[in-house]
């Protein structure tokens, strides 16, 4: 809910929005984009916040394990048109932010003839922490093989919410308002979870394999609530509320779309290759800002995830190769800068020992995104050895039965 519009006469919102954080106490853990830092005196906010999307989140210390935060949606604007201001108070007594309390009307009216003077001890947008030991800010490392677009503070945190947008959160959190309430403990709401529908035969197998078909139908069906932009929306949204707020849903949902949705739709390169290169290097921008900027990794807190994910990007990268060079002389421009995003992936990747020409898994049981298991098989693979997980082993055979298991018979 947004607590104030400011008219014309307000010019000192110029510079853009300005969120205020009421009755923050000291010792304080405050997060703004991609700066976090610690305040040893009450934080009373930002302002000349700037057209884009942003996630402001607090927590009592480093250490909690409690987050609150809001999302905000800041358009661009004319020059002569003001900023918005949000008010959001501290409740002490639930540890999270909230609205004010709209039945004290004397303290609202104190707090809104004094709205100017409050605007000055907010904090400017641009505000770094480089200098104290709690920020999340590090320096570059020197010889990355990866596109400097990514890499720059200016840029990487629009890479990482350029597809995230009013209509999107609104159904993720199943808030329909302006500001967008999210803390640690908060599940998946609404109808977040772009999952396969039920399905039957052969069709449900197809799309266990490659949801492509599937992905298009639900993001650009006339009657679709859903936009072109919202998987990579979806992607973006779970990750930044997964690390900045320790939401393990949001985590696991992540996960889940990496998976089984963005590296499983190994035909979305040709049908839509522009989306699949924002969908990579959406990704790509994930992993350098979970690298650079965060503490703790992605990659680390769910280490059963990150082997199915190692797993999913190394098919892809076959799939991904594979379409491509059939394509020959009608490869497109965009087609083929996939390609490039991917390799640029690829190369980030190996510092982490991923391998991705390795051997991956050729048959076996998919699970469908509503749970039910299917075995699979692709015909390509038939005339090669099954590898992976799915490799046959020599057992040893007693009593027609394999040596070893249990048995109920008594």
């Amino acid at each position: 809910m947004e607590d104030f519009n400011p008219s014309s006469k307000l010019a000192f919102l110029s510079g853009g929005d300005a969120f205020i954080l009421d009755e923050l106490p000291a010792s304080f853990t405050i997060g703004c984009d991609a700066t976090s830092f610690s305040s040893t005196q009450p934080f009373t906010g930002f302002r000349d916040i700037p057209p884009g999307v942003h996630l402001i989140w607090v927590a009592p210390s480093e250490s909690t394990s409690s987050r609150s935060g809001y999302w905000i949606c800041t358009p661009e604007r004319e020059d002569t048109q003001p900023g918005s201001i949000y008010v959001k108070q501290w409740d002490k007594f639930n540890e999270v932010l909230r609205d004010r309390d709209p039945n004290n009307q004397a303290a609202e009216q104190s707090r809104t003839e004094n709205l100017e003077q409050k605007f000055a001890q907010l904090s400017p947008y641009h505000l770094r922490a480089a200098s104290t030991e709690s920020s999340h800010k590090l320096a570059i490392s020197q010889g990355d093989e990866t596109p400097p677009d990514l890499l720059g503070d200016q840029n990487i945190w629009y890479q990482l919410t350029f597809a995230i947008h009013p209509d999107l959160l609104n159904r993720i959190t199943g808030q329909e308002q302006n500001i967008w309430h999210v803390t640690t403990s908060d599940s998946v709401v609404g109808e977040a979870t772009l999952a396969e529908e039920a399905r039957l035969g052969a069709e449900r197998t197809r799309q266990a394999l490659d949801p492509t078909g599937w992905i298009i139908d639900k993001l650009e069906s006339p009657n679709s609530d859903h936009k072109p932009e919202d998987l990579t929306g979806e992607f973006q949204f779970a990750f930044l509320v997964g690390m900045h707020l320790g939401n393990f849903s949001c985590l696991e949902q992540w996960f889940f779309l990496a998976t089984q949705l963005v590296f499983r739709s190994y035909g979305l390169v040709i049908d839509r290759p522009q989306q699949t290169r924002n969908l990579i290097q959406t990704f790509h921008a994930q992993l350098l800002y979970n690298d650079r900027y965060l503490q703790g990794d992605v990659l680390e807190l769910m280490p059963e995830h990150s082997r199915k994910l190692r797993l999913a990007l190394t098919t892809y990268k076959t799939h991904l190769d594979e379409k491509l060079l059939a394509l020959g002389d009608l490869c497109t421009p965009d087609q083929h800068s996939v390609g490039m995003a991917f390799s640029s992936l690829e190369s980030w990747l190996q510092q982490l020992g991923w391998d991705l020409k390795g051997d991956y898994v050729r048959s076996g049981n998919v699970m469908l995104e509503d749970g039910e298991m299917v075995q699979a098989e692709l015909s390509d693979f038939e005339d090669e050895d099954e590898r992976g997980e799915f490799a046959p082993t020599v057992v040893e055979i007693e009593n027609g039965r394999e040596a070893g298991l249990l048995s109920w018979d008594t």
